[in-house]
Order: C-alpha cells, then sequence, then structure tokens
C-alpha cells in the first residue's frame, strides 16, 4: 500500500523549527514528508540539485508551502525552464506577474505543483502577511520604495516575497492562504483541512453509488412497468383478475400506477359480478374509456413523477364529454392539496378511506350494501 507523500516547500533557514516541528507531525499522522535537507529528495548526479527539488514535486501527492521573511537561493536558470510558464498562467488570475529573472527554489516548486494541478497549502507567518497587506495598498505608489517591511530580512526581497504570495492567492482554485504564528498553527489547520477533505470524498463517493444505485433501480421499476402493461393488454382479463366467468353487473374503470394496493376491494367487488379494466396510466386509461362503457372511474392522485396525475385524468375525461362518475381515491396529503381543483373540475367524490370507496361503489353499481 503505497503512503501519502507530503512536500514541503520553503526557505529553509527562517523556519527551520517550523519545519522540523511539520516533519514530525506528518510522520505521525501516517504520511510520508519530502524534505530537501534531510535527503528525501532523489539527487540525480547528472543534473542540478535545484532542478531535483523541482522534479521531485511531481513524485508527491500534495505540498505544504511555509512563507517566511527570506526570500531563499536564487535558482539557476536552467531549473526555470523545467516549468510550463504557459500551464502555470492558465491557473492563475490574469495580469498576475511572474518574474522568471529573480524566483527562488522554492517559487518554482510551487509553480510545479500548480501546474500538476497537486494541492497546494500555503502558511504564511503572521507578520509577513501583515506586511503584505500593506505592500498591496502601496505598491502603485511612489512611496513603496522608501517603505521598510519589519518582518522581511532584506528589504530589497521584498518585492519577490509579496509578488510570490500574489501568485499562490491569485490562483483560479485551490488558493487557500493560511496565517500562523507556531508550528502549532500549522498542525491544527492541516488535521481539520484533510480530515474535512477526506470527508467530502467519502461523501462525494457515497452519493455517487447512491445515484448509480438509483439508475439502476428506475431501469427496473421500468422494465417492471412494461411488463405490466404487456401483461394486461395481452392476457386475458379473467385470468389477469383471477374474476368468475358470471354475468357482469357492472364495470369499473380504476386508474392507478399501484392497482396491488386495491387488490382487497377489487377482489370483494369481483365476487359480486363487477369487472375491472385497470390502467397504469393517464394514457392508458384514456384509451380503456374510448374502448369500453363503465359504470364508474376511479382514479388515484400521484402517478410516476407526476403528483397530480388524476387531475390530468379528469381535464382530459372532461374534454372527452364524460358523464360516468369519477372518484378520486387517493392519500390524504393529496386529498388537501388538490380536492377542491378536482371537484371544481367535475369529480364525484374524493376520499381516501376503504370504507369509503367501498360505499360509494355499491351505491353507484346499485348492489344491496
Amino acid at each position: 500500500m503505497s503512503i501519502l507523500k507530503v512536500f514541503i516547500s520553503s526557505t529553509c533557514y527562517d523556519l527551520d523549527n517550523v519545519r522540523n516541528g511539520l516533519r514530525d507531525f506528518i510522520y505521525n499522522i501516517g504520511y510520508e514528508p519530502v524534505m530537501s535537507d534531510f535527503g528525501d529528495v532523489l539527487y540525480d548526479p547528472r543534473i542540478h540539485t535545484h532542478i531535483s527539488c523541482i522534479e521531485e514535486v511531481i513524485n508527491c501527492d500534495m505540498l505544504v508551502l511555509l512563507v517566511g521573511g527570506r526570500f531563499g537561493g536564487k535558482a539557476i536558470s536552467d531549473a526555470i525552464s523545467v516549468v510550463d510558464f504557459e500551464k502555470v498562467k492558465e491557473k492563475i488570475k490574469a495580469g498576475t506577474v511572474i518574474d522568471d529573472e529573480r524566483l527562488s527554489i522554492t517559487h518554482l516548486e510551487v509553480l510545479k505543483a500548480i501546474e500538476y494541478g497537486l494541492p497546494v497549502y500555503t502558511f504564511i507567518k503572521e507578520d509577513v502577511l501583515s506586511d503584505h497587506k500593506l505592500y498591496e495598498k502601496n505598491k502603485n505608489k511612489s512611496i513603496i520604495s522608501e517603505i521598510t517591511f519589519p518582518s522581511v530580512e532584506k528589504q530589497e526581497t521584498a518585492k519577490y516575497i509579496f509578488e510570490f504570495i500574489n501568485i499562490v492567492r491569485l490562483r483560479n482554485c485551490g488558493n487557500n492562504i493560511f496565517s500562523f504564528k507556531q508550528e502549532t498553527d500549522i498542525e491544527e489547520i492541516l488535521k481539520k483541512q484533510w480530515s474535512s477533505y477526506f470527508q467530502k470524498l467519502l461523501k462525494e463517493q457515497f452519493n455517487k453509488k447512491e445515484k448509480t444505485d438509483n439508475n439502476k433501480l428506475e431501469k427496473k421499476v421500468d422494465e417492471l412497468q412494461a411488463l405490466i402493461w404487456a401483461f394486461i393488454n395481452e392476457m386475458p382479463r379473467e385470468n389477469f383478475l383471477q374474476v368468475n366467468q358470471k354475468e357482469k353487473l357492472g364495470r369499473i374503470l380504476w386508474v392507478d400506477d399501484y392497482p396491488v394496493n386495491n387488490k382487497s376491494i377489487i377482489s370483494f367487488f369481483e365476487e359480486q359480478n363487477i369487472h375491472f379494466d385497470i390502467a397504469l396510466t393517464t394514457e392508458q386509461g384514456l384509451k380503456f374509456y374510448r374502448e369500453e362503457i363503465y359504470d364508474l372511474i376511479i382514479t388515484d392522485m400521484g402517478r410516476g413523477n407526476e403528483s397530480n396525475a388524476g387531475i390530468t385524468l379528469i381535464k382530459e375525461l372532461k374534454f372527452l364529454q364524460c358523464k360516468v362518475p369519477i372518484i378520486v381515491y387517493s392519500s390524504r396529503a393529496a386529498i388537501i392539496k388538490y380536492s377542491d381543483e378536482a371537484i371544481r373540475l367535475g369529480a364525484y367524490r374524493v376520499v381516501s378511506g376503504i370504507a369509503d370507496i367501498t360505499s360509494l361503489i355499491t351505491d353507484i353499481c346499485g348492489l344491496s350494501s
């Protein structure tokens, strides 16, 4: 099993204690820190050490950047050519300055990570970040050359440190920046960030699986519904509903996408020679209506993705000048929401209880109670 590798990039000397503490922290949580001053970088004898450091970045999974008051060692010109600056510029805000004549090794390590899309977690010393804000407010003024930035060791490098911060913070994504006073601040933030990121990835994976499972279920439901429709249309009605062969006293059209819920009611009235045509959709119900003469039409309210399918059916039947009593038999929630509209459109009754629907069928079909 591979171990997550974390490249730690910074100037070595001004952040020595912080780097050492961060190294121990990363080891303790089971990851592998990669630091040039601990021999973690492969120094290929055929190339310069600067290039080796930059190339090692792409062998890691993420990069932690520490920014203090030192600029660091200036990179050799051959090392600059290792970074694809065109790809980097695509990932940062247009107009951001990258002075390739004044880049440190740390600059290039981070730019390489940006080029490859590695996660970069940037930590800036609190006093440096404060001076950066001062720099941003005054950098286009003539007074900028006269300002002293206490957090920066060599004032002539202040501009390059602050513009480097701009490169990181003006990225199109992954532009997080955190301030710190001591190494424990960094550890606490990384614990929260890595834990939350891992949790997010798990949730995304779960949601992806749940969506896939739902798609499979919907497909199976569609296939089952198609089989039921074919079965209803092709098999003799008596075989499907198991009615007897006696002369029927009435005929009822029942439109409901879950007819099994009504099985007990249907069975009861079939024993009294009432015939039922079962439709699973509004379209199928209208087809049956055009082909047969009914004493009663019963509809549920919600079918499939349409919460008011019963309303649609009533409208279509009234458009066809239907004079047959229409009963809406549905849940209480649907009745509360749609009963007034159903009655206004011409529904005979709107009910939800088994006793109510049984009584209405008995009355309308002329059966003795």
